[in-house]
C-alpha cells in the first residue's frame, strides 16, 4: 500500500484549506495510507476530513507570556525549557522547524500543501523518506529576502511544485526560472454535488427585497483581497441612487477594520457583514451578482462556485481569473480600481441583453473536475 504524508498550516475555513478536504476526499477513495500533519488545531474543517486519514498535530511552543502565566511549577518549567529550544533553532540556527521532531517512517510521497510557514522547509529537512512534492495556492509571490533564499534552495528539493493555475506557473516562473520545468499545475478540485446540495439551505439573515440589488462576496479579509476597494465601490454606487444590499461572507485580520470604515461612510444599511460561514452556498444561490475585488488570486475556488451556481460574476482582471472567466465569456473583468467596478457594475445591471448573453455562456458551462483527476492519477 502506497503511504503519503500531507502537512498543512490548519484547517480553518479557506481556499487552501477548502481545496485540501476534496484533495483528501479523492485520495481517500484509493488505496492509500494517508497521514496528515496539522500545526495548528481546531480548524472548522478538521471535522470534514474523511474517516480513513490518520490525523498528527503539532503544537507550537508557548508563549513568554503564557509561560510566565502558568501556574503550575512543572508545566512551567517544561514549557520553559521547550520555548529556549525553539528560541536556539529559531535564532542561532535559524531553522526554527528543525524542533519538530524527525519523521523515520518511509513514506513514498510528501506533499506539502502551503507555500508558506514552517511546512515547506519541514517537509525537506525532518520528512527523511518519500518524494517530495510542494503545493503552490498563491497568485503573488510576496516573502521575504531571506526566505526567498531558502526557496531558491529548497524548491530543488521537491519533485514538483505544483501550481493551481497556468497563470500560477507563469507567475512562480518568472520568480525562479532556474526552476521551470518543476513547475506543473493540477487545478484545485470543484465539488459541484455538493455546493449545489448545500445552496439549497435556508438562511434567515438574508432578506431579498424588491427594486434592491443582492451581492455577495465570500472572501478572506486580508488586504490582497481587496475588501476595501469593495467598499470603496460600494460608497459610489450608493451616490449613484442604486439600491442594493451587499452581503460580506468571510473573517480576517482586517475585519474590524472593515466594519469601522462601513460606519463611517453610513454604509451599514447596504453593506452587511455576516462573519464566517462554513456553507456560503445558500447566499451565493440568492446574488443577483457575484462580486470579487481581489487584488491577488491564484486560482479563485469562490469564483469557480459562483459558476456551478449559474451566477453572473464581476470579478477583478488578473491573470488566473481571466483564465477562470475564459476571458471575460463567463463574466466581467474590471481593473483594480473604483471606477472599472462602479462602471462595469451599472453597465450590467442597465443592459438586460448583456445579462442574457452571459447568463447563457454560464449556464451552458460545466465546471469539470477532468484535468485535475488526470494530474494527481499521473503523480500518483
Amino acid at each position: 500500500m502506497c503511504k503519503i504524508l500531507i502537512l498543512v498550516n490548519d484547517l480553518h475555513i479557506g481556499g487552501i484549506q477548502k481545496s485540501l478536504i476534496e484533495f483528501l476526499n479523492y485520495l481517500s477513495k484509493r488505496n492509500l495510507k494517508i497521514d496528515l500533519i496539522v500545526w495548528e488545531a481546531n480548524g472548522v474543517l478538521e471535522k470534514e476530513i474523511p474517516g480513513s486519514v490518520n490525523v498528527i498535530y503539532y503544537q507550537y511552543p508557548k508563549t513568554w507570556k503564557a509561560v510566565k502565566d502558568e501556574k503550575k511549577i512543572f508545566k512551567k518549567i517544561l514549557a520553559f525549557k521547550e520555548l529556549l529550544t525553539f528560541k536556539f533553532f529559531d535564532k542561532i540556527i535559524k531553522k526554527p522547524w528543525l524542533f519538530f521532531p524527525k519523521i523515520k517512517e518511509e513514506y513514498q510521497k510528501v506533499i506539502c500543501y502551503n507555500q508558506d510557514g514552517y511546512s515547506r522547509f519541514y517537509a525537506v529537512d525532518n520528512v527523511l523518506y518519500g518524494e517530495k512534492f510542494l503545493w503552490f495556492h498563491h497568485g503573488s509571490y510576496e516573502f521575504s529576502k531571506r526566505e526567498y533564499a531558502l526557496d531558491q534552495k529548497y524548491f530543488n528539493k521537491f519533485r514538483n511544485v505544483i501550481t493551481v493555475s497556468e497563470a500560477n506557473k507563469k507567475m512562480l516562473s518568472e520568480h525562479f526560472p532556474l526552476h521551470i520545468n518543476r513547475f506543473h499545475v493540477i487545478p484545485n478540485i470543484i465539488n459541484a454535488e455538493k455546493i449545489i446540495e448545500d445552496s439549497l439551505s435556508e438562511v434567515a439573515d438574508l432578506k431579498k427585497a424588491v427594486e434592491t440589488k443582492t451581492f455577495i462576496t465570500v472572501s478572506r479579509f486580508s488586504k490582497e483581497k481587496g475588501i476595501h476597494l469593495a467598499i470603496e465601490v460600494a460608497d459610489e454606487l450608493k451616490n449613484r441612487g442604486l439600491k442594493f444590499k451587499w452581503y460580506f461572507i468571510g473573517d480576517g485580520d482586517i475585519f474590524s477594520e472593515i466594519e469601522k470604515i462601513i460606519q463611517q461612510k453610513n454604509l451599514s444599511s447596504e453593506c452587511v457583514l455576516l462573519g464566517m460561514k462554513k456553507n456560503p452556498y445558500p447566499y451565493i444561490k440568492q446574488a443577483d451578482l457575484y462580486i470579487q475585488t481581489s487584488l491577488v488570486e491564484s486560482q479563485s475556488i469562490t469564483i469557480h462556485e459562483a459558476l456551478v451556481l449559474k451566477k453572473l460574476i464581476v470579478t477583478t482582471n488578473l491573470p488566473a481569473l481571466t483564465e477562470a472567466l475564459q476571458n471575460g465569456k463567463l463574466g466581467v473583468l474590471c481593473e483594480k480600481n473604483k471606477e472599472s467596478f462602479v462602471r462595469q457594475i451599472m453597465n450590467l445591471l442597465e443592459n438586460q441583453k448583456a445579462q442574457d448573453t452571459l447568463k447563457l455562456s454560464v449556464d451552458e458551462y460545466v465546471v469539470s473536475n477532468e484535468k485535475a483527476y488526470r494530474a494527481i492519477d499521473k503523480l500518483f
